[in-house]
């Protein structure tokens, strides 16, 4: 009786009154048979591989098996899975609260509009800024053009913004040459 009670599913001594799922663990274990490191996920089908490492929580599993996982494929697989990004659905322009950038649309550049706008479902896995200005200059730094920079609502200017026109109206001195003879 001692070893029975050691399986993951040991024997009753009553019949179950309904058929339970296909083997279902209480332990989650990387599933390393069907799929590579990229894609793998944390699975909960018995029986347990012999030798294989078992976590009390899908999560656990996750972070110790598939920890670093670029393509998020195990966290993806909860039911409520986890997000980079808001979880709100906005669907005015403008109206997240982070900013992300969009490469396949002339230069690029960075918004804050619904992800709809621009051919995405969601933001998962996309790297978003707190402001315009962070994102442009994570993403888009090497643009010669600036373009990035110009969409912002107040874009910088690499020269004054006010054209003097009168004299002495300058907040800068300088030195005149070769003006006269002396």
């Amino acid at each position: 009786a001692f070893c029975y009670s050691k399986m993951p599913n040991p024997p009753t001594s009553k019949p179950t009154e309904a058929p339970t799922e296909a083997a279902t663990l209480t332990v989650w274990y990387p599933d390393y048979e069907n799929t590579s490191w990229l894609t793998g996920k944390c699975i909960n089908d018995g029986p347990l591989p012999s030798g294989r490492a078992a976590y009390a929580t899908q999560k656990e599993c996750c972070e110790k098996a598939y920890g670093g996982q670029s393509s998020r494929a195990c966290v993806s697989d909860f039911q409520d899975p986890p997000t980079q990004a808001p979880t709100e659905s906005p669907t005015e322009a403008g109206t997240l609260t982070v900013f992300y950038p969009v490469y396949g649309e002339g230069e690029g550049f960075c918004t804050n509009d619904p992800p709809a706008d621009h051919g995405l479902s969601s933001l998962n896995g996309i790297s978003t800024s707190a402001t315009h200005a962070e994102c442009c200059k994570k993403h888009f730094d090497w643009q010669k053009s600036g373009f990035c920079f110009s969409q912002m609502a107040n874009p910088p200017t690499q020269a004054p913004t006010v054209a003097a026109t009168e004299p002495g109206t300058l907040n800068e001195f300088y030195p005149i040459r070769n003006q006269g003879s002396g």
